[in-house]
């Protein structure tokens, strides 16, 4: 083999290994971030709440000093690429749907969770986050379906259930619901992120209400 081919191949290899690199560096700094945003909106990494418009990494961001930034394109190709390569593997495919989550582009990353159901339809975290994303496009009813779907996988799922409860208090408005689901979750699990302030937020809500029938 000339030296001139043996050259190219060690190049190809090394850009091939920074370019892995670039997208696993971004995609765990948007974990850290998300792990470190409460509440937020994506459930896997925070189990936080569902809330529209929050989230949403920016570009460039955990990658070695001194690395020129890239895009979403560029994360999202190297995404595809591995998605091509393991057809079978859901893995690569909600690596992707995460990413673009964290991008708030909720349509695409709607059917990337999708893709992901259909390789691993008992992936709860998926479906919430399906759901999730779906809030966030002003579907609630369409969230509150994926919800139920995951709590019939897992009914003691507690970022679904912390979900519903702000799903049905902001989206759907059924207060009845919300209360049942922040008193099972209660039962749950007291501590857990954000309960309190929903149960602020229920009692302000039942208040309103209130006041609303008694002025008529």
């Amino acid at each position: 083999m000339r030296k001139e081919t043996i050259i190219t191949a060690i190049v190809f290899l090394a850009v091939g290994f920074l370019a892995g690199y670039i997208t696993d560096a971004q995609l765990n700094w948007n974990a850290q971030k998300r792990a470190a945003s409460a509440p937020h909106v994506h459930e896997e990494a925070s189990e936080g709440a569902a809330m529209p418009g929050a989230g949403g990494a920016g570009m460039g961001q955990g990658l070695p000093q001194g690395h020129p930034p890239i895009d979403t394109g560029a994360v999202v190709k190297t995404l595809e690429e591995q998605i091509a390569q393991n057809p079978k593997d859901p893995e690569p495919r909600l690596k992707l749907a995460n990413y673009l989550y964290d991008q708030q582009q909720w349509q695409k990353a709607i059917e990337w969770y999708q893709k992901v159901l259909e390789l691993d339809p008992k992936n709860v975290s998926a479906r919430t986050d399906l759901g999730t994303a779906y809030f966030n496009l002003g579907r609630p009813q369409d969230a509150m379906r994926e919800y139920r779907k995951s709590l019939e996988a897992d009914p003691n799922h507690q970022p679904t259930i912390f979900n519903s409860i702000v799903v049905q208090l902001d989206g759907t408005h059924d207060l009845a619901g919300a209360q049942q689901a922040w008193e099972r979750l209660n039962k749950m699990n007291p501590s857990y992120p954000g309960l309190d302030n929903m149960k602020k937020r229920l009692d302000a809500a039942r208040a309103s209400g209130a006041s609303s029938q008694a002025g008529r």
